[in-house]
């Protein structure tokens, strides 16, 4: 019996028992718990909100048949009515019975998938019982795979860095400090301000941007690079070195890094990949490095497909930018990669769709460590910034994918002294704006709202009510809808003007109102969100939010798919709400089993209102008359689901040289 099961057999998970469970190690998503949890029919609740509690266990105790309900709490949240805690059996979670060889506050900031490995390696390297530091040192070497003593160059911290912030290894604030001091301790490191591209990802390719220009400089004065300390303004990044170089073509490919005006290489230098060029060549050659860095993980697979979410939400990125670089190309060679790029999504679709009936469930419930997971998880992560004094706007485009994306990426980049940081954060399914959006606003599951989850006329109150329960009041609480409406800057700032704003919650119609009506697929929507950006002034209304002391947090409700409609049979059940890719009753309907385009979605399971039975579009199916193209959402295809979440902030350093 492993360990995983000597926790789990505490309970009878089968039995329709009710069970309060103490966990503030995150246990019960530990990937082998939360499957067992999952088999045995269990229902988990993970919430603070009392209200969503008592509807979680009425609705268990109404059941006909039942598993156990386990009721997860952290720091006594969320409070339990009397009635449900007197009867309810009580166990606990330590992850330090399982691990007692390792500090206890340290291993409780880790995330609790890397737990499995963790024993492992203490059963394997028979660990003592360590300290703090070092145990901070053992979850470096043994879960992040680093030994800070064998960094003893430039090009090995480089090379670290980079692994880090494009890999998207993700690491507690507490493993980041260890790593931190043990670097800041080399004499050879002193000029080199770790607190700032350790942890920050933006500032870490803010500096490597700088540095390429300097690479390209030196380049063209063919300079030898020196191994040295940082002088200000002086080349420390050997770009030429093979393992930098490999990274280097595919983070300007991804977008990550920008090109540069330059004059003076040669025909046959590598480098032309990061300088602008006069026609489309440059665009094609990241669109080849792209397709063939997908191809090779999702049709030659000959790297590993994705297994979590953080590495779906930066194939969501990259596919994002892959579509909008060939829909914005033209000649022979573009228009003969273009059936290679269409199988590769298909084959992205096929293979997400799969992980995701798997693992939506255990997304849902996930806790929130750096950056939220879902979009229900936004107003609590918010809520983090304000309480330490930062206000913030949350500016919702609705229906943008991370095609469109791109595009108002490019209206944001040229603002003095901006950072940029990219994630990607899941929706709700279906994907439809009435469920995302009251799911976004209120910081609840849509299951918690089953009177609304057809219209958005409640995302006001919603938005309202949730900060008034963080402790603010109305006045310190902004709320708009159709916000592309104000074209005036000056009627823009009217919307947030308030010296009592703490908090501002707007809404972007444009994508979606454009994404129903046009007629050329997805090539015309990028086209018309492109010129809307620019007559709009995007620029200067986001500039106008950071002039006023706002960190701004862009996102979508869902995404977007093209798709062709396949028709839909009158099925004699009316249907609550028909969309381009998704049908919602109120009864389950019956449809023919060799439809693999089409799926009815487990609402119950994955917390929407009990009493609804949506079927969902798959791949490029449309509910929509036979062999009509058009770009809609509501389905399940990656581009939907997967958004982009984005953090504008001013950076607080003007020369990146201080480093």
């Amino acid at each position: 019996m492993n360990w995983q099961e000597k926790l789990t057999n505490q309970m009878a998970l089968t039995e329709p028992v009710h069970y309060i469970v103490n966990d503030p190690d995150n246990l019960c998503f530990e990937p082998a718990i939360a499957d067992l949890i999952e088999q045995a029919g269990v229902v988990l609740f993970s919430d603070t909100d009392p209200i969503a509690l008592r509807l979680c266990f009425e609705e268990w105790f109404d059941s006909d048949e039942r598993s156990a309900l386990l009721i997860r709490v952290v720091d006594e949240q969320p409070s339990i009515p009397y009635d449900i805690e007197f009867p309810a059996r009580r166990v606990d979670f330590d992850i330090s019975e399982v691990i007692p060889e390792l500090d206890a506050t340290v291993l409780r900031a880790l995330s609790p998938k890397d737990y499995e490995q963790l024993q492992s390696a203490v059963k394997i390297y028979g660990a003592d019982k360590l300290n703090r530091n070092a145990s901070l040192d053992f979850i470096l070497r043994h879960i992040y795979k680093i030994a800070p003593e064998i960094i003893q160059s430039e090009t090995d911290l480089v090379r670290l860095l980079i692994r880090k912030h494009y890999l998207g290894i993700e690491m507690p604030l507490v493993i980041e400090e260890r790593l931190i001091e043990t670097l800041q301790v080399r004499e050879q490191f002193g000029r080199w301000d770790f607190t700032r591209i350790v942890p920050d990802r933006t500032e870490f390719f803010a500096f490597l941007q700088q540095q390429w220009l300097l690479h390209l400089q030196r380049k063209s004065q063919r300079y030898e690079i020196k191994e040295s300390s940082w002088p200000a303004d002086d080349l420390v990044v050997p770009f030429d070195d093979q393992d930098i170089k490999v990274f280097v073509d595919n983070l300007f490919a991804d977008g990550i890094l920008q090109a540069v005006d330059f004059d003076g290489l040669g025909k046959d230098d590598w480098e032309w990949v990061g300088v602008v060029a006069d026609d489309e060549s440059r665009d094609l050659l990241r669109v080849r490095q792209l397709l063939n860095k997908l191809s090779n993980q999702f049709i030659v697979q000959d790297l590993p497909l994705p297994e979590d979410s953080e590495q779906w939400e930066e194939i969501a990125r990259e596919l994002g930018v892959l579509n909008s670089l060939s829909h914005s190309l033209k000649g022979t060679e573009i228009y003969a990669l273009n059936t290679d790029i269409a199988y590769l999504n298909s084959k992205v679709d096929d293979y997400f769709e799969t992980w995701l009936q798997t693992n939506f469930g255990k997304l849902i419930n996930t806790p929130t460590t750096r950056f939220p997971k879902m979009l229900h998880k936004i107003p609590d992560w918010l809520n983090l910034k304000v309480c330490k004094g930062q206000k913030v706007c949350l500016l919702v485009m609705d229906g943008m994918g991370f095609q469109q994306w791109n595009y108002v990426k490019e209206h944001i980049i040229d603002i003095p002294h901006v950072r940029v940081e990219e994630r990607g954060v899941f929706s709700w399914v279906p994907t439809i704006t009435s469920i995302a959006r009251q799911a976004l606003f209120s910081g609840k599951q849509p299951r918690s709202f089953p009177d609304s989850w057809h219209i958005t006329a409640k995302e006001k109150a919603l938005w309202h009510a949730f900060w008034e329960d963080k402790g603010l009041s109305k006045t310190e609480v902004a709320y708009e809808v159709t916000l592309e409406k104000h074209k005036d800057l000056e009627s823009f700032k009217d919307r947030f003007h308030s010296p009592k704003l703490k908090v501002a919650g707007f809404v972007i119609n444009y994508i979606d109102k454009q994404m129903h009506g046009i007629e050329g697929g997805m090539p015309l929507l990028n086209v018309a969100v492109s010129k809307w950006l620019e007559l709009w002034q995007f620029t200067s209304k986001i500039e106008a939010l950071l002039d006023s002391g706002f960190e701004v947090v862009i996102t979508a409700d869902h995404g977007n798919q093209e798709a062709v409609g396949q028709s839909w049979p009158n099925e004699g059940v009316k249907a609550e709400t028909k969309g381009e890719r998704v049908r919602l009753y109120k009864h389950t309907v019956e449809y023919s089993s060799d439809t693999a385009d089409v799926l009815e979605w487990p609402a119950k399971k994955f917390g929407l209102p009990p009493d609804l039975y949506p079927l969902v579009s798959r791949g490029r199916h449309a509910f929509v008359q036979k062999g009509k193209q058009i770009v809609g959402h509501g389905g399940i295809s990656l581009h939907e689901v997967v958004v982009p979440l984005a953090i504008i902030t001013r950076e607080h350093h003007v020369k990146e040289s201080q480093l």
